[in-house]
């Protein structure tokens, strides 16, 4: 029993005269300094206790100045987002009317020649062009772009009469040579186009038969003059030339996906053997 509980039944047990006042005195003087300690305790946690009662509003403040001001913030961020960002156009179709409005950067698409509209999409190029025949509307994709390939000039004369008349070409390449990666790519490009767009099946050939592969394959070269045919030759000299039947491309690496794609525009008549 704490000490100030017991001074108070003691104090009744006097009033009640259980006990006399010397009695009592003794156990207020054993009780009194217990009791006292006991009452400052007790003072001194109800004061602890209304502290903490005034600070809960402070922090409660703080935190709800800091919520406020942290959906402030994310509201201004919602706003300037929608003000300056614009999704960019994801179709073919949407880059290129955005093209045509003069809306994408110059590294995105351009107008070739007022003409014709180039957009680039996963790193590769499209313009739309309607076939040789006119029967259908294509989308056309190639590795680069009129620009990127403007400097090359493709010499020479292509007999155009003969080109139109065949209804396939032969594609031939030194079997024995190194650059087999990139005249892959080269050759699947050109293949492409000409079997979807211009409706030539393609025939693969070599020019001379000292492989095991060649052995089943025709033999040609431009020599060939009653055939249509692409020759792809590994060359430290890059050259895009037509020789009457012949459509050439010499060269190495990537030179040679490049002199492909200069001979696709000019066969679709988008640029000139010499573009001024």
């Amino acid at each position: 029993m704490d000490p100030k509980k017991k001074l108070d039944i003691l104090k009744g047990s006097l009033e009640s005269g259980i006990i006399d006042r010397e009695e009592y005195k003794k156990w207020e003087e054993k009780l009194g300094p217990e009791a006292k300690e006991l009452d400052d305790k007790i003072e001194e946690k109800m004061q602890e206790i209304h502290r903490q009662e005034q600070q809960e509003p402070k922090k409660s403040d703080k935190t709800l100045i800091i919520a406020i001001a942290a959906i402030v913030l994310l509201f201004a961020a919602v706003v300037a987002f929608s003000i300056f960002y614009k999704q960019e156009p994801k179709t073919l179709e949407e880059l290129h009317v955005e093209n045509l409005k003069g809306k994408l950067k110059p590294e995105q698409g351009y107008v070739y020649k007022g003409v014709y509209s180039f957009v680039t999409l996963d790193g590769l190029w499209y313009t739309q062009l309607t076939s040789p025949k006119g029967s259908r509307i294509y989308s056309l994709a190639l590795r680069y772009s009129p620009k990127d390939l403007k400097d090359i000039v493709i010499e020479g004369n292509m007999d155009t009469g003969f080109f139109d008349s065949k209804p396939e070409f032969f594609v031939t390449f030194n079997p024995t040579g190194k650059e087999f990666s990139f005249i892959g790519l080269a050759v699947a490009d050109f293949n492409t186009h000409m079997s979807k767009v211009f409706e030539k099946n393609p025939i693969a050939a070599c020019d001379r038969n000292e492989t095991e592969p060649c052995q089943n394959r025709p033999i040609v070269t431009c020599e060939d003059k009653d055939k249509l045919v692409l020759y792809v030759k590994e060359s430290d000299k890059f050259r895009a030339y037509y020789n009457e039947n012949c459509i050439v491309v010499e060269g190495k690496g990537l030179d040679l996906v490049k002199g492909v794609d200069r001979i696709l525009y000019n066969l679709y008549g988008i640029m000139e053997q010499e573009e001024v």
